[in-house]
């Protein structure tokens, strides 16, 4: 009787940890961007005031990078869909491309499959949720540190923000982009979405032109 009634229990707890994590809602990142390089650091001042949304529920994820004044690059994917609809709105107009792991270069591909992510045993407290620490190390050898909680775990985690090496979601990302340090820190988090169609819709929008991977490495050249 004693083992059936700890067995009750310990199905109990885990059930009860099962409902308490929340796998929908919109977590708001402010991000900062900074450089020892005095030429990298005035082309980082101008994008003082950036921000990340990053949006999921059932198999769906969108993130939405808001680059100061200069550019929002939004990114929505879809589990089972091998296609993500990628939006660019800026200094070059508005661009939509349906982008696959095919579009991939050759560095973007090595990085991704040599990545490695390591689970340390660290915590910290952000915005009220016990946080776990994680080391990511991609092609490059240089070393993402994520700060992430169990207490938020989407139920498809891919993509740039979200790893599904890592259970649950980063709170804190620390980064860098060639000579660039990039720091992540959420700031809210809404459980309820509205308009969810729209959100996830991988239509393309009116007023984007499609353009190729291909056709924006040209242009970049």
């Amino acid at each position: 009787m004693k083992i059936k009634a700890i067995l009750s229990i310990a199905v109990f707890m885990f059930s009860m940890t099962a409902i308490s994590q929340v796998n929908k809602g919109k977590i708001s990142y402010d991000v900062y961007l900074s450089s020892d390089d005095p030429a990298v650091a005035a082309y980082a001042d101008q994008m003082e005031g950036s921000m990340l949304e990053l949006t999921f529920m059932d198999g769906k994820i969108r993130s939405d990078m808001f680059i100061g004044q200069m550019m929002t690059t939004t990114s929505i994917s879809h589990k089972g869909q091998d296609t993500t609809l990628v939006l660019l709105d800026g200094m070059m107009g508005k661009i939509a491309m349906k982008v696959t792991e095919n579009d991939m270069d050759e560095e973007q591909r090595l990085a991704y499959e040599d990545r490695e992510i390591e689970l340390i045993d660290e915590t910290k407290e952000i915005m009220g949720y016990t946080c776990k620490k994680a080391i990511l190390t991609a092609g490059d050898a240089n070393e993402s540190v994520i700060w992430y909680t169990d207490e938020i775990m989407p139920s498809y985690r891919e993509g740039q923000y979200l790893y599904e090496e890592i259970p649950g979601t980063p709170l804190e990302m620390y980064s860098k982009w060639g000579k660039m340090d990039m720091k992540i820190v959420a700031y809210e988090f809404k459980e309820k979405l509205k308009k969810t169609e729209e959100i996830f819709n991988k239509n393309v929008p009116d007023g984007f032109t499609v353009k190729t991977s291909e056709e924006m490495r040209k242009f970049g050249r």
